[in-house]
């Protein structure tokens, strides 16, 4: 049975990816389709950042006044929204947190 579901499961992930680059599907997909497609980096990079972001390691509690991260990350977001770069965003914000860890 198991063997089954692992078969099925390769076909269905292979005809996913294969579907993409297969030259008989058009390369052209519906706006509605596509506009809704913008957001998802968008959300999927919200949904794993925000939560090692705000929740302690040790705890697994919601600490805003005592997590370095918080401030690490605002600097990220200041640093975003001045370059429009996301080597410049990931570094400074590393940079940021290690400098805090290693000050504090």
């Amino acid at each position: 049975m198991i063997w089954i579901v692992m078969i099925i499961a390769g076909i269905i992930t292979f005809s996913t990816r294969f579907s993409m680059f297969n030259k008989s599907i058009a390369k052209k997909m519906p706006a509605w389709v596509e506009t809704p497609l913008h957001y998802v980096p968008t959300a999927l990079l919200t949904a794993i950042i925000v939560p090692e972001v705000l929740i302690n390691e040790g705890t697994i509690n919601l600490s805003i006044f005592e997590n370095l991260r918080i401030m690490a990350a605002c600097f990220a977001v200041f640093i975003a929204l001045i370059s429009r770069n996301v080597i410049a965003t990931i570094a400074s914000g590393l940079i940021c947190l290690w400098l805090l860890e290693w000050l504090l």
